[in-house]
């Protein structure tokens, strides 16, 4: 099967098994079944998927078309949108100033909401709790651990009572993280924080603490969606991924998950567990860009057989029958 080639599965979505990146129009085209549907949620990561991966984590910057694409979505009725990111909630809504939006930092462990003209600065962040000893074990391995790796590679970031080490720029990617997993091992033999690797990172959190997966669920139990665009590029959103699966099996709602190939190297998980992949973070905001236009034009789904024949008068707009 040639990368060009589209397998839908069920007839609701292209899957990504064995098949490289879609071209927009044809991922755009698969899910348009999904968009009359009432009320709908559109759920996306940021760094890989609205944003370019940067050397530096803190240089990331949301792409003009993607902001655009979601403050058009955020403006549409029974529509609703949703940010989840392993960055902070803060931090989140610093970069990306969307309003009428959830914002979900820290994998789901933070959680806010930026209103329509809202300043991101003001945002009100809601934590969930976390043992006090989990949050000084971060803290301490936020700055032990850069003694033991002295490398200028290595950032920190530090999200309580998370922590996160990137190593983006590292010559050797293999041998820094297993310099760093050993580092940890080393500092926080314990075991009080669990061991996330993702792509070129490794983020330690408390066990038990909210993931992608949960927040996706607990999103979806409170906004009731008859379907949900799922976007995301690293194994924390495969998590999300899986958890959109089981979802749609049991019938609590319908969807697509959307894999985004912002490097060459893509996890596998990742790709297991999307229905499409999309070649780039460009093409993922071309994508909510196409699906904010057809929301707004009505345009959900071809016209049916009866309605082909409808023509407008002059200076009159046809009206679809009811």
């Amino acid at each position: 099967m040639s990368q060009r080639q589209v397998v839908v599965r069920q007839g609701v979505a292209p899957a990504a098994d064995g098949v490289g990146p879609v071209p927009v129009r044809t991922a755009v085209d698969a899910c348009l079944s999904h968009l009359e549907q009432r009320p709908l949620l559109i759920v996306s990561d940021f760094d890989g998927t609205l944003s370019r991966v940067v050397d530096d984590p803190w240089g990331a910057a949301i792409l003009p078309l993607g902001q655009r694409a979601l403050r058009a979505l955020a403006g549409l009725p029974d529509v609703h949108v949703a940010l989840l990111s392993g960055r902070s909630a803060g931090d989140l809504a610093k970069r990306v100033r969307v309003g009428n939006a959830i914002y979900l930092g820290n994998h789901g462990m933070e959680r806010a909401f930026l209103p329509r003209r809202g300043r991101a600065s003001r945002l009100d962040v809601a934590f969930d709790t976390a043992a006090d000893d989990a949050i000084h074990a971060a803290e301490r391995l936020a700055d032990e651990l850069p003694v033991a790796v002295p490398e200028p590679w290595l950032v920190v970031e530090r999200k309580p009572p998370a922590v996160a080490f990137h190593y983006r720029t590292a010559p050797d990617l293999a041998t820094a993280s297993a310099r760093i997993r050993a580092a940890v091992d080393r500092l926080e033999p314990d075991g009080i924080l669990e061991r996330f690797p993702g792509r070129r990172v490794l983020e330690l959190r408390p066990f038990g603490a909210v993931a992608k997966g949960e927040a996706l669920a607990t999103l979806v139990d409170e906004l009731r969606p008859r379907a949900v665009f799922l976007l995301g590029d690293d194994v924390s959103d495969a998590l999300a991924f899986l958890t959109l699966r089981e979802l749609r099996a049991k019938g609590v709602t319908d969807g697509v998950a959307v894999a985004v190939q912002a490097r060459t190297e893509v996890p596998p998980e990742v790709l297991e567990s999307a229905d499409l992949v999309l070649a780039s973070p460009v093409a993922a905001t071309r994508f909510l860009c196409a699906l904010a236009r057809r929301l707004a034009a009505g345009e959900a789904l071809p016209r049916r057989p009866a309605e082909r024949g409808l023509r407008a008068a002059p200076g009159r707009r046809a009206r679809r029958p009811r």
